[in-house]
């Protein structure tokens, strides 16, 4: 029944006993009343009815109608029944007239599950919620315990991280020591293979004849290619090709008045090629005085160590710096994949509803990763000691080279978080941050090595500033020049106070070697570590600035630029498509209550005004078209509509994942567009698609939203398992969420939605890929919340789910409500057909009864036939129910009928109407003429 503003409760109630004594009542919630009918008093509904129809006004009754009991009601009762060792003969002869009810089946699973009244699901008062510093404390250890989870559930993943790391930098330290016998190397073309010699000769003096004979003797003799040039030399290697591959030195000879003279020519390409190019020239020199037996052998061997010191080489600052800061971004790039997968799956969006700081979310992740960090980079300074590089160990220069890393660590990790904003894959972000990283580290620290140098460049100060100061912004540059120019500072200072004769070479005077690391003068860190410092803050900054104004930044660019300019040049589609014109009755009502009594109605629970969403592409897409709804306390509002009508994008406006391009809704008297933290802290959300973390269990998801919400901690363990019985999950609690089914995935989504104290909750889709038991579960735990005082939202493909939950509901086509009404009260008004269904004993009176049925109801179309069973549409215009149950009354004797049914219209044929209006429009015609 669907009630009017004066009704009755108490008169309508005393009524229906007066003529079924046994009837229950099933609902009275919202606008609708409904009551079970016991299928052996039918012989009484047709006085029901018509006594109903007679006192409809007085009564306050808007209109009503019947519906049967469905398959899936008959196979709870049975299943229930037979648990219970009840006779299932009895319920199989039994059938009901009403709306379907949950009620006796809640008795039954009562028996079977134990469950949870609703004042316990929700704030019951034996439930403390803590607020204030007790609040963020929990949300704060909840966010931590999730990092920490997800590292030790992905521990393999950690461990090739840190692993990346350490072997980068111990494989360069490894190379830094000699052996105890090192290679002599021969100065000579040998080393090389065999290799072209071009030479020149010009002039006729003796002496050079005598050395270019000793020169091609000589080639031969080492399996080595003499090449006689003829003009210029320079030319000749300049453009023949082989020479760029195969010719190493070249010697030119030249005579001259009184005097030879003799250049000696190299590839700098080849290592040692410069001494090689003079052994060739000293062994032509000293053949031409001594014979042509005569030669001179060159060899290299490194210098050894000082007494006292281990054989080892020193340490190249750059190499170190390349090469650890590739280990960093192994590590650093790793911290994006948690982020990223939180907000790319929706479930950041769903802690950010169920009220956690967007503080307390990135300071805690920032603790744990730092924590991972810091644990690395001891591990890197027991890989130094290890290897004795001393220069980075000894004394004091431990805590330096910590500073260093540390500071490393508070630049990079935010600017990881930062970044990570642009990428939608976790997989793909880590990978690209790790060469953004590699790559910013490596190629800024050789770019800023040429900035520094200006011989090597023609830049100007101002350009060579620009570009200097641009590459701080990078953390693995500064790591990277930072661990360079600690590097060198160091060897500088122990090559003077070992080599004192190195001053020539070196800047040993005492004002350069006591100048303290950090001064900001060039070549020292203290500009790399102030830098590191500040970044790190200001990325934090940022982060934070993002996400508290960005959803401010979307909605003032949609309302305030965006739709003026689209409403300036596309003002004949807003008229057409905004305009109210086509639309129902009812909605043309609700936007005028909404528009006339805006004061009075800001105490609703949730209320939307006039709301708009376009999304400006090319063509614009108008998703959400000037809709306008009030939901109260304890209702269950459905939003019917085939895929791409507009629901999800309504859904995403109301939880503030969306913003709107026009219009405002407001959460208990908050408006989501200048109060967005208020209205996400009062809602609970159940997105289409599951936002879970599929690393975490069910019991320890829902802990940390428990924490979230700041259920109080010794309370935490019960309020937990009370939600999890509800939904019939706690015996998959203990397992991870990646095994289980999409069913059961929906069950704890909505579990997660439906707890904590919001005031309205949205369901988007909540019972997809259940089985029937988990449905009634689900619809047990909704009515439970209605009935505590909470509002609902619920979107589903089940109108039978709609049906039995909705208090009142909207058909969106094309963005736009069609219709707005409770279930009953849509029946009402757009059913024009009632539903006969018949069963016969014996098939000897069957064309008899088509012959009544089609003479008694004019207009009755048959639909389907099968083995005795007839369904027919009757028109129900001029038919009322008291007069068709009289009818079939009698019909049922009169015919041998073992059976029948009459109900009105469905909700889904309804939405058919609506969803398709073509079709809907031409099978009518086919059916009822």
């Amino acid at each position: 029944m669907v009630k009017t503003p004066d009704c009755n409760v108490t008169e309508i109630s005393k009524l229906i006993h007066h003529y079924i004594p046994t009837a229950t009542l099933e609902n009275n919630v919202g606008t609708e009343l409904s009551f079970i009918l016991p299928k052996n008093y039918a012989h009484s509904f047709e006085a029901l009815f018509t006594a109903l129809e007679q006192e409809q006004e007085n009564l306050g009754i808007a209109s009503f109608g019947a519906s049967v009991t469905t398959m899936e009601e008959v196979f709870f009762k049975v299943s229930y029944m037979e648990e219970s060792q009840t006779d299932i003969k009895a319920m199989q002869s039994s059938s009901q007239v009403g709306q379907s009810s949950n009620r006796n089946w809640n008795k039954n699973m009562s028996r079977n599950v134990e469950r949870a009244d609703p004042p316990t699901l929700n704030e019951s008062p034996t439930i403390h919620f803590n607020t204030g510093c007790s609040l963020y404390s929990q949300q704060f250890h909840a966010m931590f315990v999730k990092r920490v989870l997800f590292n030790w559930r992905n521990w393999k993943l950690l461990l090739l991280q840190i692993l990346g790391l350490i072997g980068s930098v111990a494989f360069l330290l490894s190379s830094g020591h000699t052996s105890e016998d090192e290679i002599i190397r021969q100065m000579d073309l040998g080393q090389y293979g065999q290799t072209i010699v071009p030479f020149s000769l010009s002039g006729n003096s003796d002496l050079a004849a005598n050395l270019s004979k000793h020169l091609k003797g000589m080639l031969k003799s080492e399996n080595q290619i003499p090449q006689e040039v003829q003009g210029d030399l320079l030319r000749y290697l300049r453009e023949t090709k082989d020479c760029i591959r195969l010719c190493i030195v070249a010697l030119s000879i030249e005579s001259k008045p009184n005097i030879v003279v003799l250049t000696a020519l190299f590839n700098n390409e080849a290592y040692h090629s410069p001494s090689a190019a003079l052994a060739v020239l000293d062994n032509i020199l000293f053949k031409s005085l001594s014979g042509a037996d005569a030669s001179l052998t060159v060899s290299n061997k490194p210098q050894p160590p000082p007494d006292g010191k281990d054989n080892e080489k020193p340490i190249n600052g750059q190499q170190l710096a390349l090469a650890l800061q590739f280990g960093m971004a192994l590590l650093i790039s790793g911290y994006c994949l948690l982020t990223v997968t939180e907000r790319t799956t929706k479930t950041k969006h769903i802690q950010f509803v169920s009220g956690v700081s967007v503080i307390v979310y990135w300071l805690s992740a920032l603790l744990w990763d730092f924590i991972i960090f810091f644990a690395s980079c001891f591990l890197i300074m027991g890989v130094i000691k290890y290897h004795k590089f001393d220069i980075y160990v000894m004394d004091y220069h431990i805590l330096e080279t910590m500073l260093i890393f540390t500071l490393y660590g508070w630049s990079a990790i935010p600017f990881v978080y930062l970044i990570s904003f642009v990428f939608s894959g976790s997989t793909s972000a880590y990978i690209k941050l790790l060469l953004l990283n590699y790559f910013s580290g490596t190629l800024g620290f050789l770019i800023g090595n040429i900035l520094e140098n200006k011989q090597l460049t023609s830049m100007s100060n101002t350009t060579r500033t620009i570009l200097g100061n641009s590459l701080l912004f990078f953390p693995n540059y500064n790591l990277a020049k930072c661990i360079g120019e600690y590097t060198s500072i160091y060897e500088m200072k122990i090559l003077c106070t070992i080599y004192k004769n190195l001053s020539v070479y070196l800047n040993c005077s005492k004002e350069n070697t006591e100048k303290s690391i950090y001064s900001l003068d060039e070549f020292m860190i203290g500009k790399y570590l102030i830098v590191m410092s500040t970044t790190g803050f200001i990325f934090l900054l940022l982060i934070f600035l993002w996400e508290t104004t960005s959803w401010r930044l979307r909605t003032f660019l949609n309302q305030h630029i965006f739709f003026r300019i689209y409403k300036r040049y596309r003002k004949d589609i807003v008229a057409k498509e905004l305009s109210g014109q086509s639309e129902d009755e009812d909605v043309q009502n609700e936007r005028k209550r909404i528009l006339e009594q805006p004061q009075e109605l800001l105490n609703s629970t949730v209320l939307i005004k006039e709301l708009i969403k376009i999304y400006f592409k090319s063509p614009a897409i108008l998703a959400v078209k000037n809709v306008s709804l009030a939901i109260q306390k304890g209702e269950c509002f459905g939003l019917l509509g085939y895929n791409g009508a507009g629901k999800t994008t309504t859904f995403q406006i109301l939880t503030g994942e969306e913003s709107p391009t026009s219009g405002d809704v407001f959460i208990d008297g908050f408006s989501i567009t200048k109060d967005i933290l208020q209205v996400r802290s009062r809602i609970g959300y159940c997105p289409q698609f599951d936002a879970l973390l599929e690393y975490m269990t069910a019991q320890e998801i829902m802990v940390m939203y428990a924490r979230i919400w700041g259920v109080s901690e010794p309370q935490i363990g019960l309020y937990v398992n009370k939600w999890l019985n509800s939904l019939d999950l706690e015996s998959h609690a203990d397992k991870l969420i990646r095994t289980y089914s999409g069913g059961n995935k929906r069950r704890l989504s909505t579990a997660i939605a439906l707890m904590g104290r919001s005031s309205v909750i949205f369901l988007d889709e909540p019972s997809t890929g259940m089985d029937p038991v988990a449905r009634r579960l689900l619809w047990d735990a909704v009515t439970k919340t209605c009935e505590s005082g909470k509002a609902i939202v619920i979107t589903s493909h089940s109108m039978e789910e709609c049906d039995a939950l909705c208090t009142s509901l909207a058909i969106m086509v094309q963005g736009k409500f069609m219709c707005l009404g409770s279930p009953q009260h849509l029946k009402n008004k757009f059913g024009n057909i009632y539903i006969l269904k018949v069963k016969f004993k014996t098939e000897a009176k069957l064309e008899d009864f088509k012959c009544y049925v089609t003479t008694t109801f004019p207009g009755s179309v048959l639909k389907h036939e099968n083995q005795g069973i007839l369904n027919y549409y009757i028109p129900s215009k001029d038919n009322r129910w008291g007069k068709v149950f009289g009818i079939l009354e009698q019909a049922k004797e009169q015919f041998d009928l073992e059976d029948y049914s009459i109900s009105q219209i469905t909700l889904e044929q309804v939405f058919l109407t609506f969803a398709n209006p073509e079709k809907a429009s031409s099978d009518e015609e086919n059916e009822v003429p």
